[in-house]
């Protein structure tokens, strides 16, 4: 059902990405990459802009200034410079067509993972919303940026990131030893992160992976809201490159976010009571073991900037809530539709209050140094459900799944002319 095929990347030259010492021909991307625009703060902006004139940063999320206007922008900017460095052989164009395969090793609380992924082109008709899942609302502000830079800038300057299925983790499995046969092109370090990429060319592998995902639908992880941008411009550019990884991954990691309630909220504990059960806890590590080992709808984490809680909705209130839900019925027992569409609206609380994190303790930090007034942890929805609610047309509540690491941007560019 999903259409791939290979392609030729504009990639990052060696004069920019020299190769490594001691690996000639591994060119060493480490100042030229980025995370996804859509996470990037203002300070990791700055430090991006600082690290290389030739990061990627200056393409998808260049900066803005007062003096901006509709002829001199973050746009205009990003189109001069890619313009330039296509001209000046920053980038280069490959020169056979190739599915990228990417390992991403990173840690996950104290362990070592690693995460195999490729990036293809996404062929975009008529039937791709068949085939692709999608599990998040979109809004109108990010679409309409994403509209301007790809009307300056005729490229995908990042991938958007998608699961597929994969039985008994075939296709991740010919990947996995694929990449102990070859030699990486590209190797680059962020933080604590290490990414290193084959550009694969063997039509036996293409196809191979090209048939097995012609068999089954994708789920976007992350990125669609440029999903949605390319899909509306299909008709001028029929292609989405696209990031995809197997569900059978072991290291697929999806987090849950968690909510901090800001001042000047007052939390009625009265309230709260009235609704839920509350058992104190001795600590965060042991708050989060339960929440973990737990299964039952409505429970959460709580914390009050005192003490840490078990807090269960109400059975009789739980089942009240599922028979006449104020959400659709396929979300109405997720967690984060009870706590959104009817415990915090009990207590008088409105979304414009909440603010997320994918680190229990960043809330509880948040919480103990006064810029929240409580946190809720939640539990992360199992992906095999998510991937369920999304075939059937469901759409999650906004910060429902938070997929880790996010794919880095800058490894590959698909020029659309």
């Amino acid at each position: 059902m999903v259409a791939v095929k290979p392609f030729c990347a504009l990639r990052f030259s060696p004069d920019v990405a020299p190769p490594r010492a001691g690996d000639g021909h591994i060119s060493d991307a480490s100042q030229l990459i980025a995370p996804p625009y859509d996470v990037i703060d203002p300070e990791q902006q700055e430090q991006l802009y600082q690290t290389s004139p030739y990061n990627i940063v200056r393409l998808i999320l260049g900066k803005q200034y007062p003096s901006d206007t509709p002829q001199e922008n973050r746009y205009t900017r990003a189109q001069r410079d890619f313009e330039a460095w296509r001209t000046n052989g920053t980038l280069q164009l490959d020169a056979a067509p190739a599915l990228y395969l990417i390992e991403h090793t990173f840690d996950d609380q104290g362990r070592t993972r690693c995460r195999l992924g490729f990036t293809v082109l996404l062929q975009l008709d008529e039937a791709t919303p068949r085939a692709v899942y999608r599990h998040e609302a979109t809004l109108a502000a990010p679409k309409e940026d994403r509209t301007k830079l790809l009307d300056a800038v005729p490229a995908n300057l990042e991938p958007i990131f998608c699961l597929y299925p994969d039985d008994g983790g075939k296709i991740h499995a010919l990947l996995d030893e694929l990449r102990t046969q070859l030699t990486p092109s590209l190797q680059a370090t962020f933080k604590a992160d290490t990414i290193r990429l084959w550009a694969v060319t063997q039509p036996t592998i293409l196809e191979s992976v090209a048939r097995h995902l012609a068999s089954v639908a994708a789920l976007i992880a992350d990125g669609h809201h440029r999903f949605e941008v390319a899909y509306a411009n299909r008709a001028r550019y029929p292609a989405l490159m696209s990031y995809f990884v197997s569900m059978a991954d072991p290291s697929l990691i999806m987090r849950a976010i968690h909510r901090v309630i800001q001042p000047p909220v007052v939390v009625d504990m009265r309230a709260l009571q009235a609704l839920c059960v509350l058992e104190p806890a001795a600590n965060l590590t042991s708050l989060l073991g339960w929440l973990e080992r737990g299964n039952d709808q409505g429970c959460f984490g709580f914390f009050n900037g005192t003490t840490f809680y078990r807090l269960m909705l109400n059975s009789d209130q739980l089942a009240r809530w599922l028979l006449t839900p104020l959400v659709p019925q396929p979300i109405a027992g997720l967690d984060v539709s009870i706590l959104h569409s009817l415990i915090l609206p009990h207590l008088g609380i409105d979304g414009s209050s909440v603010r997320y994190t994918a680190q229990a303790a960043h809330a509880v930090e948040q919480v103990t140094s006064g810029q929240g007034v409580c946190a809720w942890l939640l539990r992360a929805i199992p992906l095999p459900q998510v991937y369920a609610l999304a075939a059937h047309g469901s759409v999650l509540p906004p910060k429902s799944t938070y997929f880790y690491p996010k794919v880095p941007s800058g490894l590959t560019i698909n020029p659309l002319r």
